[in-house]
């Protein structure tokens, strides 16, 4: 069997194609993501905006060509916090129903934590022994606490890179106030009940997957030169300190930065550091899979 599992997120729309007919037999086909942005504005409005919602619709209708040459078999589509939150969520699904022939499933936040769970626990490079877990988006934020045997706690904060940018940040480069605020805000979120001693801390998400990809300086990205690999405390400062004086165009021409992700990555970063000191991580682990992974472990696991 081959499947195709695709993750509609805030920021970026992400597509896994695999073969398998369960956990065991599991083969990566290929792995793709695409920015397109469709919780523009959203914060501010909340509704999806058009041109983001066409935006989303090409990128679906072109993923769904690429389905058709591999000869897929099945199709897992699931959203998360902009189709979660959009008041007019039910425009775009019917739309991608209609035209597209995709039906869409909205996940709750604790599925959502779930599926990136799955990701990592059954992944054979990451040891999940003992562990919390953080998917940075670019709407929602979720830190799941979690060893081999059981998916124990979890949290969903409400901010991702997108949302802040779109709160905090008014200027290019941004003001020092505005980081200010911003860092101050992430703190009182903060909130969570459980803590992570003696854990591993394993990240994954798109601001994670391009923090080790500039730490690589990879002109292209290559997932397996980052997957699995340790990002310390140290790294997080480093470019949060090379960054910050940069605009959003000078941005551009960092090795490892993804295209149209350099007026959110700084966000995401200073997101990401406000997390690891929180529970007083040094270093993380990282998984460039997440939830489109886990949304298909569980297919393979019935």
């Amino acid at each position: 069997m081959k499947y195709a599992s695709i993750d509609i997120g805030t920021n970026t729309v992400l597509m896994l194609i695999a073969s398998g007919n369960d956990i065991k037999t599991f083969k990566e086909i290929m792995d793709v993501s695409t920015i397109t942005r469709l919780g523009e504005g959203l914060k501010n409005t909340g509704y999806l905006h058009m041109p983001a919602m066409d935006r989303t619709f090409i990128v679906l209708e072109r993923y769904l060509n690429i389905i058709k040459k591999h000869g897929v078999d099945e199709i897992l589509c699931i959203g998360t916090s902009a189709l979660r939150e959009a008041k007019n969520s039910d425009v775009f699904l019917k739309r991608v129903e209609k035209y597209l022939g995709l039906k869409i499933k909205i996940i709750s936040e604790k599925e959502e934590a779930y599926y990136t769970y799955l990701s990592v626990l059954y992944d054979k490079k990451i040891n999940c022994d003992d562990c919390i877990i953080v998917d940075i988006g670019g709407g929602s934020t979720e830190i799941i606490r979690a060893n081999k045997a059981d998916f124990i706690d979890f949290v969903s904060i409400p901010i991702g890179a997108v949302k802040l940018t779109e709160i905090f940040i008014k200027h290019d480069p941004p003001l020092h106030t505005e980081i200010i605020n911003m860092r101050r805000y992430i703190k009182e979120n903060l909130n969570i009940v459980f803590k992570g001693d003696r854990c591993t801390f394993i990240g994954t998400g798109g601001t994670i997957t391009n923090v080790a990809s500039i730490k690589k300086s990879l002109i292209t990205y290559k997932k397996g030169h980052i997957h699995g690999m340790v990002i310390t405390h140290r790294d997080i400062d480093s470019a949060i300190e090379f960054i910050m004086p940069l605009n959003a165009l000078e941005r551009k021409n960092i090795p490892g930065l993804e295209i149209e992700r350099e007026d959110i990555i700084l966000q995401g970063i200073i997101l990401l550091k406000e997390i690891m000191e929180y529970f007083s991580f040094n270093e993380m682990i990282v998984s460039a899979n997440g939830v489109r992974f886990g949304v298909l472990f569980e297919r393979l696991k019935v």
